[in-house]
């Protein structure tokens, strides 16, 4: 048995996983479902599922547990910031479910008991490739949220200095280079997450983006976004308007802020770009890292910055790579120190059992081996109890 479940990972695990993880499950979800004798009993769905969706009413009762998230609010929540291939999941079972997991926990534990009157503390979630640290900020994201806190959600950092269309010189400093794509991208992101602070946050001082049109003192945030989704050219003038009248506003007490960067070191180190004369570009030469940087200091108060660090934005790092001190260097760690580190491991015996009782449940595996006692150990061992690897090894199962 062990030999055939091995035999059928292998082969199908050359599959494209992008695209076998939502056809596949189609294909699995209306196939007629056969047990042999070796099958477990089914199990209630308490083991892997809790009716508390709010996330702040989330204790150590509800560890390892999946709650769910309303898809339109996902929709408004994260128009942008979900792994792809929890997308896919989302599309192929129709329905959001994230695990709650103690590191999760322990930020709010800590967001619970924050004084905002003190300088906003930084959270840096790290971990090994594929042990849940995205799904982690997406937990505290869904979080403040609930809790009516403003979300100033970077999901990408690391596109923001690689692979970029076009770069463009600024037209307020010379020196620095704009991204107006993926700045109109964020703007637009943003406005869906954050509408009704926009209308209610007026505009601190008086902005001039060309000779014919600006934003007075006094007007809607929401007018700044406008502006830059209107004028592409003045996109990433933008968002740097944006950062820096939120930043200035927090300590209001009229919102709470929370700033979550998803690969927050890609803000430091090397990126891909090149000048027209063919010279690297450097972090700080672009004006969106530039003004993003700015918001990763403890300056301010009213928030809290809460980022992860990946390995998909460390470039030039080792694939091993994923301690905080070598992910960001020493230029990222000394800019981000002092910072609470919030370690992510994989899978708990407890968690691995709750996700494998979700695929049973969902009918996500329906080879007759991986449905065995034998074959769940065996996809214990192979995916090692980390989150990705379990999904990849269930999909084509």
């Amino acid at each position: 048995m062990l030999r055939s479940l091995k035999g059928l990972l292998c082969h199908r695990l050359k599959l494209d996983h992008g695209c076998a993880l939502h056809t596949a499950a189609k294909d699995c979800l209306s196939a007629a479902v056969t047990q042999d004798a070796q099958t477990p009993a089914p199990t209630p769905r308490a083991i892997f599922y809790t009716s508390e969706n709010n996330p702040a009413n989330h204790g150590e009762q509800h560890e390892g547990r999946h709650y769910s998230i309303p898809l339109e609010e996902v929709r408004a929540v994260f128009p942008h910031g979900l792994p792809y291939r929890f997308q896919q999941q989302i599309k192929t079972f129709n329905e959001a479910f994230l695990m709650v997991r103690k590191p999760a926990l322990e930020l709010f534990s800590y967001l619970k008991s924050s004084n905002f009157a003190h300088p906003a503390v930084r959270y840096v979630i790290y971990g090994e490739r594929g042990t849940g640290k995205t799904m982690t900020l997406c937990h505290v994201i869904h979080y403040c949220t609930r809790q009516g806190w403003l979300v100033l959600h970077i999901p990408d950092a690391h596109l923001w200095v690689k692979n970029c269309r076009e770069l463009l010189q600024s037209s307020y400093k010379k020196e620095r280079l704009d991204q107006p794509l993926q700045a109109s991208s964020w703007l637009k992101n943003f406005k869906t997450s954050n509408e009704r602070f926009l209308k209610e946050i007026k505009t601190q001082r008086r902005y001039v983006w060309d000779k014919r049109e600006s934003t007075e003192q006094g007007r809607p945030l929401g007018e700044v976004v406008e502006q830059g989704l209107a004028r592409v050219r003045s996109a990433s003038d933008a968002v740097g308007v944006v950062l820096k009248e939120l930043k200035q506003q927090s300590h209001l007490g009229s919102f709470r802020l929370l700033v979550a960067v998803d690969g927050v070191n890609a803000l430091w180190g090397r990126t891909t770009l090149k000048k027209e004369d063919k010279s690297p570009v450097s972090p700080e030469e672009l004006t969106l890292v530039y003004n993003l940087r700015k918001m990763m200091m403890n300056d301010w108060t009213g928030g809290a910055i809460v980022t992860t660090l990946s390995q998909t934005g460390s470039l030039f790092k080792p694939s091993s790579a994923y301690l905080p001190q070598e992910l960001l260097g020493k230029e990222g760690f000394d800019a981000l120190d002092p910072f609470v580190p919030i370690p992510v491991p994989n899978y708990s015996h407890r968690e691995f059992e709750s996700c494998y009782r979700y695929y049973l449940d969902r009918k996500w595996l329906q080879h007759e081996n991986a449905r065995t006692e034998d074959g769940k150990e065996e996809l214990r061992f192979l995916s090692g109890s980390n989150p990705r690897q379990l999904e990849r090894l269930a999909g084509p199962l």
